[in-house]
């Protein structure tokens, strides 16, 4: 089987809904523009699912798409249909007092991405999960936030890419993205959370713990920038 790139997306805005692209450039941080923004509260931490030393759970943000406008600045769609911009006096009357919308670097050197520069899944690990939970159906992506899918036809065999140059793209006379992968992908509450056209579903977590260490996917760093589209092939080695 020929692995090949079957999805593509980015997040503006951490922990809030993204984009799905047919094309994303890559630079040394990961896909252009992924988790370039966050909201940030008074003491420094950033919103998100889940509560952690960097970071405090605002409910509802997964109800939030955001997308970029034609000045490459984040817009907010929230479930009423408002739209939010940085510098908007309503962000902090819905989101608590003290919070702002800022881009990284904006207020601190520190990332907004979590482990990596880029996160990546096979598609047959999506339907391994689906039959540990007991579905038809593979588990929708969309619950994992990865920014690159590649169709595979081994469960868990991405797993075996940490430590390894995973090389997408490239040919014609451009050079491809090249990727190397660090570490599994530690799931968190997260993955359990409602979204438009998902449930909320606590299996998803308690099965990720009790049958893979709470993993699916992997992190990677980028080694180096290029690219990528629909359909590129890919090759680990």
């Amino acid at each position: 089987m020929t692995l090949k790139v079957v999805g593509l997306s980015r997040f503006p805005v951490k922990s809030m809904l993204g984009e799905e692209h047919d094309r994303l450039e890559f630079d040394v941080r990961g896909a252009v523009g992924d988790r370039r923004w966050a909201l940030r509260h008074a003491d420094g931490k950033l919103g998100s699912g889940k509560n952690t030393r960097r970071f405090r759970r605002v409910p509802g943000l997964l109800e939030h798409y955001a997308a970029y406008d034609g000045d490459g600045l984040p817009v907010i769609t929230a479930p009423d249909g408002a739209t939010l911009r940085p510098g908007d006096p309503r962000i902090p009357e819905r989101f608590g007092d003290g919070v702002e919308l800022v881009r990284e670097g904006e207020k601190g050197p520190e990332s907004h991405k979590d482990a990596s520069a880029v996160s990546l899944i096979g598609t047959a690990s999506l339907r391994a999960l689906g039959d540990l939970l007991g579905d038809a159906d593979p588990v929708d992506v969309r619950r994992l936030r990865k920014n690159i899918v590649v169709e595979t036809d081994e469960p868990w065999i991405e797993e075996s890419w940490v430590g390894r140059e995973i090389v997408l793209g490239g040919g014609r006379g451009t050079e491809p993205l090249r990727l190397r992968g660090i570490k599994r992908v530690t799931r968190c509450v997260m993955v359990t959370q409602a979204q438009p056209g998902l449930p909320v579903d606590n299996r998803v977590l308690k099965t990720l713990t009790a049958a893979r260490d709470m993993c699916i996917g992997i992190h990677t760093d980028v080694v180096t920038p290029a690219p990528l589209a629909l359909g590129d092939t890919v090759a680990v080695r």
